[in-house]
């Protein structure tokens, strides 16, 4: 009986990982001489632009930079609408600070409007009562009202009511101070 040779020849090659690696290498090289060819010849085109003479470098940095909305915006006149509200400010002739006056009001009573937050809406009203009392202890006016739709009855805190946006964005720090988000209504002033 013959024996068969059971032994596998070795290979004499470099395993496949090294092929890669090697050609890897040899392409990055090949980069960047071409990037350090490319950048010499860059630097070549500024240095023959920057020996040009003095005189023909001097002529375009004179030129001023050229603002037409001057007479643009003389050419446009924008008429503004009167405000809704007017409020005067009279000052009281017998005050010497200054600072004291009274506020007239010439406003139309018909389109006054008043805005009251509303900082959060309970189905519980002891829910709503214990919010309410947080926030008059914040020194916020406010109070509890009821409404009821086909969902059950809602206990709604508001607060308000204010008459100009400057109070309510007080209140509305006052009210995010205590992690809530109000919702901002307009309501016709009642008279």
């Amino acid at each position: 009986m013959s024996r068969r040779n059971t032994r596998r020849k070795q290979s004499s090659g470099k395993p496949a990982w090294v092929w890669f690696v090697l050609g890897n290498f040899v392409g990055g090289f090949a980069v960047f001489i071409f990037l350090l060819n490319d950048m010499k010849t860059e630097q070549a085109k500024v240095t023959a632009k920057s020996s040009k003479p003095a005189a023909e470098k001097a002529a375009p940095a004179e030129s001023k930079p050229r603002f037409d909305f001057y007479t643009l915006l003389e050419e446009n006149e924008v008429k503004v609408p009167k405000p809704k509200n007017q409020q005067v400010r009279v000052r009281d002739s017998g005050d010497k600070s200054g600072d004291s006056g009274k506020t007239v009001d010439h406003s139309d009573p018909a389109s006054d409007l008043v805005y009251i937050l509303q900082a959060a809406s309970f189905r519980d009203a002891a829910e709503a009562e214990r919010l309410r009392a947080q926030l008059m202890l914040a020194n916020l006016d406010a109070k509890v009202e009821s409404a009821t739709d086909s969902r059950g009855t809602w206990h709604r805190v508001l607060v308000g009511p204010y008459t100009s946006r400057s109070k309510v964005a007080k209140a509305r720090e006052i009210l995010a101070d205590h992690r809530l988000m109000p919702l901002v209504l307009k309501r016709p002033a009642k008279g």
